[in-house]
């Protein structure tokens, strides 16, 4: 289950690192913050792998 929320967890940053882009930064930082998300579904991904292979055993 810690898997699953970690995903849940890493989703929400990646929206809030979108929308504090667009709206606080008015697109100013679109290159990093798109380096952020890519980080962030990376360790997204890495959590849905253990799930998945957890809830196989």
């Amino acid at each position: 289950m810690k898997h699953i929320k970690g995903l849940y967890v890493t989703l929400v940053l990646m929206m809030v690192v979108i929308l504090v882009n667009t709206t606080i930064f008015n697109d100013k930082y679109s290159g990093i913050s798109m380096f952020v998300c890519l980080g962030l579904f990376l360790i997204g991904s890495t959590f849905f792998i253990n799930a998945k292979q957890l809830k196989g055993k």
